[in-house]
């Protein structure tokens, strides 16, 4: 794999990218239905991501730790999960799958918590 920090900022670009794309989207059509997924994309996707990325990438060390690939991937599948259950929210009302993501989300961030608090302390 990739240098972790850059995987974080790739991944979060193309999710920028693509919120972007849905916020023209919704601006030209006039329609705020998917406003949730248009947030979902830009907040946990690229803001979350591209923060998580530049940890990574301000203390190295961190990228040696044990927990470092399992918080990315987690990181990674909460939010892809937050972004469709966003969608489905949005278009079913249906909230199991945004909730779903948003625990694993929470684990990720708790997970990078302790890897900082552990392994931040040296640059």
């Amino acid at each position: 794999m990739i240098e972790i920090d850059r995987a974080y900022f790739l991944v979060a670009l193309v999710l920028a990218f693509l919120g972007m794309v849905l916020g023209l989207y919704m601006g030209i059509a006039a329609d705020k239905q998917l406003q949730s997924v248009h947030v979902a994309l830009l907040l946990p996707g690229f803001v979350t991501l591209a923060i998580y990325g530049a940890v990574f990438r301000l203390w190295p060390i961190m990228k040696k730790a044990p927990l470092a690939q399992a918080q990315f991937w987690t990181a990674i599948a909460g939010s892809i999960l937050l972004i469709i259950g966003a969608y489905f929210y949005a278009t079913a009302g249906s909230v199991p799958l945004a909730a779903l993501g948003s625990i694993v989300l929470i684990v990720a961030s708790a997970m990078i918590v302790w890897q900082f608090w552990k392994y931040g302390h040296g640059a």
